[in-house]
């Protein structure tokens, strides 16, 4: 079955807060002195239409160090080959760890697109783990216009599916507070978790 579309009128009393600390979100950075945080069109939660009036960024973080390094070091680096996830061990040590923090308001209000809140919306967890984003882009456009006190969406992480990541929109305030180099020991402990060889 497929998710369905946000029609006007049907979600916006059915959607639930979540609040969320900036300064507890956390990014994987391979250039965090240049990389764009902030992205449109392209991503799961973007603005589907970047250039209309009204279009917005999405910047994408978890909660920790481990769901980070699930959704983008091994998504993005990773190959699974005989019973090991084999990622070059320049991903693992070549990454940068962003912390955030936001000007505005310490803490974020996200719309919650996680267990019960999820489903009193008539959707399931293939808006964060369908390999089509049309769906999921439409939400995000429709949450983010629906209403400016929604700073993001809170999500299923599709990589780690026990914990949580967050899509924020660009008008949260969010802001990159500081980089940290992702240290050995940060790396050991997600690389022994989800079975990860360096080669």
């Amino acid at each position: 079955m497929l998710l369905r579309l946000p029609e006007a009128g049907t979600f916006e009393t059915l959607l639930r807060p979540v609040r969320i600390e900036g300064g507890s979100l956390v990014r994987l950075s391979r250039y965090p002195a240049t990389e764009h945080f902030w992205s449109s069109g392209i991503r799961r939660f973007d603005d589907p239409d970047p250039g209309r009036v009204g279009e917005f960024g999405t910047c994408y973080t978890a909660g920790s160090i481990e769901i980070a390094f699930a959704e983008s070091v091994i998504h993005e680096s990773g190959r699974f080959v005989d019973g090991a996830h084999e990622v070059p061990a320049a991903e693992l040590t070549g990454r940068s760890v962003v912390r955030f923090a936001c000007d505005r308001r310490k803490t974020l209000v996200l719309a919650d697109l996680t267990g019960a809140a999820l489903k009193a919306l008539g959707l399931n967890n293939d808006i964060s783990a369908s390999a089509d984003y049309a769906v999921s882009q439409a939400w995000a456009q429709a949450i983010h216009d629906a209403d400016p006190q929604w700073q993001g969406i809170r999500h299923v992480s599709r990589q780690m599916n026990k914990g949580f990541a967050c899509a924020i929109f660009e008008r949260s305030g969010l802001r990159r507070l500081r980089v940290e180099k992702l240290e050995r020991g940060q790396v050991g402990a997600p690389c022994d978790q989800f079975n990860v060889t360096a080669v």
